[in-house]
């Protein structure tokens, strides 16, 4: 749901984007195609200059070189004219712009139209929204989108909020009717916006989302730890009471977070995510920003009030770096699908194979085909699902395929039904919590390097890079104590920059109550070569609210330079210090003492994790949890509509 094409910052056209990212095989001219359920276009707000029907030089794509807008105006190319750059004009000559409202509608949905219906694959237009305030968050309209119907409906709602609300959308005028009056009213210039008031210029977008579109929109802020803490005097960062705020003012639209993208970035000085020293936490920690890795962490906080506040990952898709679109190899980001994948259970499809324990026991399957074009064919999964499923926190995020589509996190009482990711388990104080697992490890992942893992050959440990392997998963839980309201002590918690950042402890409570290596799981090898790892374990009920999450990696706990003794991530730029010794390490690493180290995508595919979404128990004696509340408020949304 975070990608980049020409029509903003990315280096290749639409078309080509999404026929990678949905088609299956090898692409025309060259390069694997990642074959994903569902698929979010997810450019930038404000404007580009670039003819995003082409694909930039530098992507080394047959045929295709960096075009413009003022070459091709009039032009009908690929099905698609553009008479003139709508709205405020802006720039000159190859600088001319045109604003993102305008390729939203007349450009991207056109395309979403034709492969939506080509792959039969969900495709959204959606918006990574450049935030009054603050860095950037996703953003999804769906309502009114349906490309794969008979009426193909149109993009223009989510075009209507980048118009309104996005930072870098200076344009004054916007679609106009006949007599030249525009049609979208309301806007809120930027001049002058920064800080808190720009922050509530955010406010109000989100609250005319949960006003508009409560159960058919998203919010999710992204590489929120990047530019550091936030500034009173600028548009940077966000710290923990922006999240409540937002939450607050959209409590069935703005109900996450994402971890970073640009997996391939970190160099000899650190760097993965885009994060430099002057993030919050001074980089990121096992490939995600400090606010989730961290144990007792800002993610910790906002679930210590009960909130509906879950995570997610994208791959912030925008090139190679010094590679082509076609190539292998990155020292900068993944295709969407090749590296990251974000699981959301298809909620329309009953499993008919009758194995309810493998698919969370309520007859329905935990994934819609596997991810690799067999099985359903996708036509009772629908962009509402998507939504849907992020919204109730029923979902999880997996780095390098460490783990499959088929994923079991469930805990039930000694009565009633198991509840899942995003649910809440009600118990009587005392009573034995039964939890169970189960994780498919699948037999290979998309890495082009067949030699082994250098961060587990320190450990004597020999593992491809092409072959997932899962170390351990840890359960984390952590007190709720209630939400803390705005004014009160404790709702504004000021972030530090850098690495003082990593030190904020935000829910102390937080703690892994259980590790469970995969060596003292149950095994079942699967015919296709994969295994499948499932364990049971009890926890004791006590007097007061709590949740469990859960991670896995493929990092033992004292990994020399990549976790600590409790096995935490530390600081990914750590990961120099190890030497990437086989003959077939590959030259762009970076190098220190002229010797290549575990950097760019050989660090991606070293470091990896996989994060799910928490279950919540709450002793029977104790009021209704947020995130109960707000998902009976959009059942009655639900049920009004």
């Amino acid at each position: 749901m975070h990608n980049h094409n020409t029509c903003t910052d990315g280096s290749v056209s639409v078309g080509y984007a999404l026929d990678r990212i949905l088609g299956s095989g090898t692409a025309a001219a060259g390069g694997p195609n990642f074959d994903i359920d569902w698929f979010t276009l997810g450019n930038h707000g404000g404007s580009g200059n670039r003819d995003c029907r082409f694909s930039d030089t530098s992507a080394a794509v047959p045929g295709e070189t960096t075009t413009y807008w003022n070459n091709t105006l009039g032009q009908t190319i690929d099905g698609i004219t553009i008479g003139s750059l709508k709205g405020t004009p802006s720039g000159s000559g190859n600088n001319r712009v045109m604003w993102r409202w305008q390729n939203i509608q007349e450009i991207e949905w056109p395309y979403i139209v034709r492969r939506s219906q080509q792959y039969n694959k969900v495709v959204i237009e959606g918006l990574e929204w450049i935030v009054p305030g603050h860095e950037h968050a996703d953003v999804g309209v769906i309502t009114g989108q349906n490309p794969r119907g008979r009426h193909v409906g149109s993009a223009d709602n989510m075009a209507k909020f980048e118009y309104l609300y996005d930072r870098n959308d200076n344009d004054l005028i916007g679609p106009v009717d006949e007599s030249g009056n525009s049609v979208w009213a309301g806007k809120i210039s930027n001049a002058g916006l920064v800080g808190d008031n720009a922050h509530q210029k955010a406010v109000t977008a989100v609250t005319w989302l949960q006003s508009h579109y409560p159960l058919s929109s998203y919010v999710v802020p992204t590489h929120s730890e990047r530019q550091g803490p936030f500034s009173s005097t600028g548009n940077a960062g966000y710290n923990i009471e922006h999240f409540r705020d937002l939450n607050n003012a959209g409590p069935t639209v703005a109900f996450g977070i994402e971890s970073p993208g640009h997996f391939a970035e970190g160099g000899v000085n650190g760097g993965s995510g885009s994060y430099g020293s002057g993030a919050v936490g001074g980089g990121t920690y096992g490939m995600q920003g400090i606010y989730t890795a961290k144990i007792g962490g800002l993610w910790d906080g906002m679930l210590g009030e009960g909130r509906n506040f879950f995570i997610y990952v994208s791959s912030d898709w925008h090139s190679r770096g010094s590679f082509g679109a076609r190539d292998t190899s990155t020292t900068a980001d993944f295709w969407p699908g090749e590296y990251t994948k974000l699981y959301v259970p298809n909620s329309n499809y009953d499993s008919q194979d009758g194995h309810d324990d493998d698919h969370g026991g309520d007859g329905k399957r935990s994934d819609k085909r596997h991810g690799n074009g067999q099985g359903n064919d996708g036509s009772d999964f629908e962009s509402r699902d998507v939504v849907d499923g992020m919204r109730q926190g029923n979902s999880y995020s997996v780095n390098a395929d460490i783990i499959g589509p088929d994923m079991v996190f469930r805990a039930r009482g000694p009565h009633g039904d198991w509840k899942t990711m995003g649910e809440t388990l009600v118990v009587d104080p005392g009573d034995m919590i039964t939890l169970e697992m189960a994780v498919t490890v699948p037999t290979k992942n998309n890495s082009p390097y067949g030699f082994n893992n250098p961060l587990l050959e320190q450990l004597g440990i020999s593992q491809p890079l092409n072959k997932p392997y899962l170390d351990h998963i840890d359960l984390i839980t952590g007190n709720i104590t209630g939400v803390i309201a705005p004014g009160a002590p404790g709702y504004a918690v000021p972030n530090a920059a850098g690495t003082a950042g990593e030190a904020i402890v935000y829910n102390p409570s937080t703690k892994i109550a259980k590790q469970v290596a995969t060596s003292s799981m149950t095994e079942t090898r699967n015919r296709d070569g994969s295994s499948r790892f499932t364990f049971t374990t009890r926890m004791k009920a006590g007097s007061t609210p709590f949740y469990i999450r859960t991670r896995g990696t493929n990092l033992p706990p004292a990994t020399p330079n990549a976790t600590d003794g409790e096995g935490n991530p530390l600081l990914d730029k750590n990961n120099v210090n190890v030497v990437c010794a086989d003959p077939a390490c590959p030259s762009h690493l970076g190098k220190v003492n002229n010797t290549l180290r575990v950097t760019n995508d050989v660090q991606a595919w070293s470091n990896v994790w996989f994060y799910a979404n928490p279950i919540f128990v709450r002793p029977a004696n104790q009021p209704k949890l947020l995130v109960e509340r707000n998902a009976e408020l959009a059942e009655r949304l639900a049920d009004r509509h």
